[in-house]
Formats: structure tokens, C-alpha cells, sequence
């Protein structure tokens, strides 16, 4: 399946107007999750010999799992089924906005928010101290 799936996305890509955008792309035949599909922006998991779930919606921090966005689709059909999301991605997203974040924002509207951001220092983990 890959590298010929990169390409081919890749080609599609192009075809949206969305060359030269980065996307975490991971398939795997493995269900246990041995090639971290599950940490993907786009994830490929195989179900049957040229079967296969599509994840949608991890990050590249690797921080937020995806999900599953199809349950099956033929490997022929990949192209038909993320040819609407690409292009909803590039439609709506928001400066910047990496694929996975889209997704997680918009197909995803009930997940929970990121991981607050770690403190920079030890002065912001102190509490101020009053004098009362």
C-alpha cells in the first residue's frame, strides 16, 4: 500500500490546490496499533487485504488520538472518501491549521480541548502569596 498511497494522496492534494501541505499519514495492517496509526492525522488500518479503516484527527504532537471516520473502505475508494474532507479542510480551516486540528475542530466538535501549555518556569508554579 505505501509509498504508492503517499503518492496518490499526494497527486490529490495537488489536484485541491493543497500542494506542499504537511500531513502525518500512518497505515498499518496491525490492529494493536505497532505503526501508532492511532496518533495520525490521517490513519490507514487494515482490516481485510485491501480493506481498511480510515482515522481521522490526531496531531502532530502526537498528544490527541484520531478517530474512526469509516468503518471500511476498499483501497480503491480512498481517494473518493478524502477528497470531501481535504476540501472541506481547505475550505474552512483557520490560518494555519493543520489537518488533525481541523479535523478534531470540525468533525470531531465534542472532543476535548488541548492539554493546557506546560509552565515556562518555577515562578509560575508558585501562588502568589498574600499578606492577609
Amino acid at each position: 500500500m505505501l509509498p504508492a498511497l503517499i503518492d496518490r494522496i499526494e497527486k490529490l492534494g495537488g489536484e485541491l490546490g493543497l500542494g506542499g501541505e504537511e500531513i502525518i499519514i500512518r497505515s498499518t495492517g496491525c490492529p494493536n496499533g505497532c505503526a501508532r496509526p492511532y496518533m495520525a492525522e490521517i490513519a490507514f488500518v487494515g482490516k481485510a487485504p485491501g480493506r481498511y479503516q480510515l482515522w481521522l484527527g490526531g496531531n502532530a504532537a502526537g498528544t490527541r488520538l484520531n478517530r474512526v471516520f469509516k468503518e471500511t473502505i476498499k483501497e480503491a475508494e480512498i481517494e473518493a472518501e478524502l477528497r470531501p474532507v481535504l476540501t472541506r479542510w481547505k475550505e474552512e480551516r483557520l490560518a494555519g491549521e493543520r489537518f488533525g486540528d481541523f479535523a478534531a475542530r470540525v468533525l470531531w466538535p465534542d472532543s476535548p480541548p488541548p492539554p493546557p501549555r506546560p509552565p515556562d518556569s518555577i515562578s509560575e508554579l508558585r501562588s502568589p502569596i498574600s499578606d492577609s
